[in-house]
């Protein structure tokens, strides 16, 4: 079994630098795709020892889904959508406390 939380302190750098980037315009939405797949494949491959799902963890699915669900343009025209994914990176980065709004959850 793998410890939630350590695989998902590995996945959250990784994480917030492609959501970043796709915000900035940096990288195209198809690497950011592959990069959510992959990691939701890896994620799928591990059974977690507890059910309990940790605020870091919560604001990473949540980051993690925002990011594959709209497309870029819309993130960044959205002042609510783009803020929420700014507070997630914040949060998840350690610079921000945790977004009241994040519901995720584990796929």
């Amino acid at each position: 079994m793998v410890d939630a939380q350590r695989f998902i302190s590995k996945k959250a750098f990784q994480l917030t630098n492609y959501a970043s980037a796709l915000v900035d315009g940096i990288i195209p939405s198809t690497e950011v795709d592959l990069y959510c797949w992959d990691t939701i494949e890896e994620w799928s491959q591990f059974q977690p020892a507890t059910l309990k799902v940790s605020p870091m963890e919560s604001a990473f699915w949540y980051l993690l889904y925002q990011i594959t669900f709209w497309n870029p343009k819309e993130i960044r025209t959205c002042p609510v959508l783009k803020s929420e994914v700014d507070s997630c990176i914040d949060f998840l980065r350690g610079d921000g406390i945790y977004p009241d709004f994040c519901s995720g959850v584990r796929p």
